[in-house]
């Protein structure tokens, strides 16, 4: 029975002794509107794109995201300053389940206007996650800007926000980041 514990521990430190980790944090994104094009023609949308964001806030994660019972969402992650995380989320077909899902189901805090444009807030119960959920279609798409950002940095990542078609992204190659 030892003998056999003993090749079940060796076995198991052989196995984490092979498994890839890394301690280094997600590179940035080089080409974000090269992936929103590639999103936006495989779902014929204008997927919206952060445009003119303060130096330093780089994007980490952007994806077509699809899930069971939810439909397909745009999402373009960045980690901004003060290690805080903010991200777009966008679909076609939103519904109220979606809109809570991206939420967290947070509770009211009031409402902000960015361009002329209503953004309902709301607040996750533990507070560690705001939302900005857009009254409007953007370019056709539901709209929610959340993260673990402050209202002030959620609402200039809102303020950025515009469809790929008007953005200036769309005529530059690759991002530089670094």
């Amino acid at each position: 029975m030892i003998i056999s514990m003993v090749i079940v521990v060796l076995a198991v430190i052989g196995w984490w002794a092979f498994v890839p980790r890394s301690d280094q944090p997600a590179a940035p994104v080089a080409d974000i509107a090269g992936i929103a094009r590639e999103v936006g023609l495989a779902q014929h949308w204008d997927p919206a794109v952060a445009d003119g964001l303060p130096k330093g806030w780089q994007p980490v994660n952007v994806r077509l995201v699809t899930a069971e019972h939810l439909p397909a969402t745009w999402q373009a992650g960045y980690d901004v300053s003060g290690g805080k995380y903010i991200r777009v989320l966008q679909t076609a077909n939103t519904s109220s389940e979606w809109v809570k899902t991206q939420t967290g189901a947070g509770a009211a805090k009031g409402a902000v206007t960015i361009d002329g444009v209503r953004w309902a807030k709301t607040e996750r119960s533990d507070g560690g996650e705001r939302s900005l959920v857009r009254s409007e279609p953007l370019a056709g798409l539901a709209t929610v800007v959340d993260g673990t950002g402050n209202w002030s940095q959620l609402t200039r990542f809102a303020k950025a926000l515009k469809p790929l078609s008007k953005s200036s992204l769309a005529t530059k190659g690759p991002t530089s980041v670094g």
